[in-house]
């Protein structure tokens, strides 16, 4: 038999494409199969979980009336033995297996070959491919691979086939129309959106939406007058839908046969007639072609979700993907977000990961706008880091912004403009200008200490991710590298980086810090910043998971190669080792060991580095502050990580907008506990810098000096307002306020007294 297996995937794909419906795609598809490959039978058999059996949905060989009447339990007949084995069958003179079973007036008995397929889709058997011929020769052994590939292609269709078929249950039984109270009612006009500042700046450019920024969350009730209109934008979105997936599915062959399945299915539900018909229904009822998808795609996803069958129940997903995507062509997508922009843009979406941000900066990109996001996530760190205007948590982003639309960014208002007035465009011009004009000012402290007016002098340090941040960190005046967050560079890349290319990579942050301190924490990965090479188990609460020190520890020879790396780069400047997420005296006795051993080996190699290397812990674990000075038995020094000990210590996600109100820094919890581990550190002589967004706000950074923190380190573009804020207090004015806030109860009214003392 001739390899036509490229040529016949193809067919099957057009094939799915062009028919009506599932049932109508099965019965044109095995009548393909069966005259390319000249077999007298080619049958589908579904796999039925909840009875075990398998029913006869399609064939061509055996007689017209056996579909729909043929069924066999599982562990009786051959095609049952191959939903057992999940394996290919090839048996010849079936008849006389002790596994063949007569189906009287299917005509089956008369032939010399059999050869069954499972079919499996997302790695779940969904039924079986059946080929029989009349010749002992009509099918080999060596024809089995062939056929895999197209049982591979096929598991769509069957899948598909059974969606099709529960929909049509749940529009029967009235479970495909949910309810629509309670749903915020919007015209279709408006001034402005507003979210949350995260930033300092302001940014205009054009809107860029990328597939995956789509979310329905941020899509709301929106009243619409020309519903025409809105009819021709969804059948654009299909067009282009269409199109988009099509594109992929011509490179098809270089992917594995369960995406290649994967995009068949999307390919069929894309084209079925009853998706749209339902979607323009709601567009008749005067809603925006937005919301009237949103309602379609969630009705179907609501359904599927509440099936048992965990493979229905999955499938969801694959009908929220295709819905993201026509969502993504409504808004006018942009293309690919790895595209060089050639005007100045503003990312829109609904949430971002640190590494697509880090993979879209350039100079063309001047803001972020987020539906989603917190206040200190990482994407919004690396954003201020990189001086990128962001706005979080806006509400209805997706209503109301087209690609290409025209907008300014506030990132201190949090007010967001899409294509405004002359006059607002100019006023905000100015507010550049003046922006421009402050900071400027604001050079002149750049090699001045941050010194309080009675003579304390505080290390302000600069927070870094990038090669790139280290001119920023001089731009700006640190006066040391409070943290070096090396798992960035490894986010950035495909692999593990060499020993040799972290320790070049060391050795240029050392250098580049000309001097100053540079304090380099391993990597810390999980929660929200993932290596796309590396396994993760799925964790409900990823914080809370598999995640930095952990992580760091189970992979321990990628682990001594950084420790090694370090070291190695230690040699070229002032550095400092810095380990996250320390939870136990156990976890550090494991590190010390480990850099211990690693020491011995470059001593025995004759590899040069600094024998008096500090080592410390990050205190970001609440865990960690009761057992603090048996910890600083075995470290040199302590940062603390406001942004993860705020999180654990308050039980609020980050990231999550519903509850970042209650993400204070001011919480009388976070200031006693903070002013706990300031006071142990200094009772046993062990060094501490303060690090994360809560040290570049003003009133923390008060009663940071009160506890006698003499290091903190931000984002390097906060610097300069910090060191001109504490040259203008006195450290025993912080320490009179800390005393009094420590016997406040909330964090309003701590809040409130030290607004009324700061300058």
């Amino acid at each position: 038999m001739r390899d036509d297996k490229r040529d016949i995937l193809e067919e099957i794909l057009e094939t799915m494409s062009d028919s009506e419906n599932p049932e109508q795609s099965l019965d044109r598809i095995v009548g393909m199969i069966a005259g390319r490959f000249a077999t007298e039978v080619c049958s589908v058999y579904a796999y039925n979980p909840y009875g075990n059996s398998l029913h006869l949905k399609a064939t061509v060989g055996l007689t017209r009336e056996s579909v729909g009447t043929i069924e066999m339990d599982v562990d009786e007949g051959l095609t049952g033995m191959v939903i057992e084995t999940m394996a290919p069958v090839f048996i010849v003179n079936p008849s006389a297996h002790p596994r063949f079973k007569y189906y009287e007036g299917s005509g089956e008995e008369k032939y010399k070959t059999y050869l069954g397929v499972p079919l499996i889709y997302h790695r779940k058997v969904l039924g079986a491919l059946v080929l029989q011929t009349l010749a002992e020769e009509g099918i080999r052994p060596d024809d089995i691979p062939v056929f895999q590939k197209i049982a591979g292609q096929l598991a769509a269709t069957v899948a598909y086939t059974i969606l099709w078929e529960e929909r049509k249950r749940g529009e029967a039984d009235g479970s495909l129309e949910p309810g629509e109270e309670g749903e915020p009612e919007e015209e279709d006009s408006f001034s402005h959106l507003r979210g949350e500042p995260v930033s300092d700046r302001v940014a205009a450019g054009h809107a860029h939406f990328t597939f995956e920024t789509m979310d329905f969350n941020q899509v709301n009730r929106m009243k619409v007058r020309d519903t025409s209109a809105e009819v021709l934008r969804l059948n654009q979105a299909f067009e282009a839908s269409e199109a988009q997936i099509r594109d992929v599915a011509r490179s098809a062959r270089r992917l594995s046969e369960q995406d290649r399945a994967i995009i068949d299915a999307h390919l069929m539900f894309l084209a079925d007639p009853s998706l749209k018909k339902k979607i323009i229904a709601k567009i008749e009822e005067k809603v925006s072609a937005e919301y009237a998808l949103k309602k379609v795609i969630t009705a179907y996803v609501k359904m599927f979700k509440s099936m048992e069958d965990p493979y229905l129940s999955e499938r969801a997903a694959d009908i929220m993907d295709i819905g993201r995507r026509l969502l993504a062509n409504l808004v006018g997508m942009g293309g690919d977000a790895g595209q060089a922009f050639t005007r100045d843009t503003i990312i829109v979406a609904s949430d971002i990961s640190p590494v697509d941000l880090l993979a879209i900066r350039q100079p063309h990109l001047k803001g972020i706008v987020l539906a989603k996001g917190g206040r200190t996530s990482h994407t919004v760190i690396i954003a201020r880091s990189l001086e990128i205007p962001i706005v979080i948590g806006v509400e209805g982003i997706l209503d109301h912004v087209r690609d290409g639309d025209y907008l300014i960014v506030d990132g201190v208002s949090g007010i967001v403009y899409a294509n405004p007035s002359q006059e607002i465009r100019d006023e905000y011009a100015r507010r550049r200008e003046e922006g421009l004009k402050a900071r400027k000012k604001l050079e002149g402290l750049r090699e001045l200490p941050a010194q309080t007016v009675d003579g304390v002098t505080v290390g302000l340090g600069a927070n870094i991710g990038l090669l790139s941040d280290m001119m920023l960190a001089r731009q700006y005046g640190a006066d040391l590298i409070g943290l070096y967050r090396t798992e960035f560079p490894f986010l950035l890349r495909t692999s593990f980086p060499s020993e040799e290319e972290q320790v070049a990579l060391y050795r240029r942050v050392i250098e580049k810090s000309q001097g100053r301190s540079v304090t380099i924490r391993t990597f810390d990965v999980g929660g929200d910043k993932f290596l796309s090479y590396l396994d993760y188990p799925k964790e409900d609460n990823p914080f809370l998971g598999w995640r930095s020190i952990r992580l760091s520890l189970d992979l321990e020879d990628v682990f001594r190669v950084q420790i090694r790396s370090i070291l190695r780069a230690s040699v070229f400047g002032n550095t400092r080792i810095l380990f996250p997420m320390i939870t136990s005296v156990e976890e550090i006795r494991r590190v010390a060991t480990l850099v211990a051993e690693e020491k011995e080996n470059l001593d025995r190699a004759g590899i040069a580095y600094d024998r008096e290397i500090k080592l410390g812990i990050m205190v970001e674990v609440p865990a960690a502050v009761p057992i603090l000075d048996r910890l600083l038995k075995y470290v040199d020094y302590v940062n603390v990580g406001t942004n993860d000990l705020m999180q654990y210590l308050l039980a609020v996600d980050r990231n999550n907008k519903k509850v970042a109100v209650h993400f204070n820094a001011l919480h009388p919890s976070v200031v006693a506990t903070v002013d706990h581990i300031v006071k142990v550190c200094n009772h046993l002589g062990k060094p501490l810098c303060i690090c994360g967004e809560a040290a570049a706000v003003k009133e923390s950074i008060f009663l940071f000096v009160g506890m006698g923190a003499r290091q903190i380190s931000m984002v390097p573009s906060a610097i300069p307002e910090a060191k001109q804020f504490i040259r203008s207090v006195r450290a025993t004015d912080a320490e009179k306020a800390l005393a009094e806030c420590l016997a406040m109860e909330d964090a309003a009214e701590i809040k409130a007294y030290l607004q009324g003392c700061l300058p």
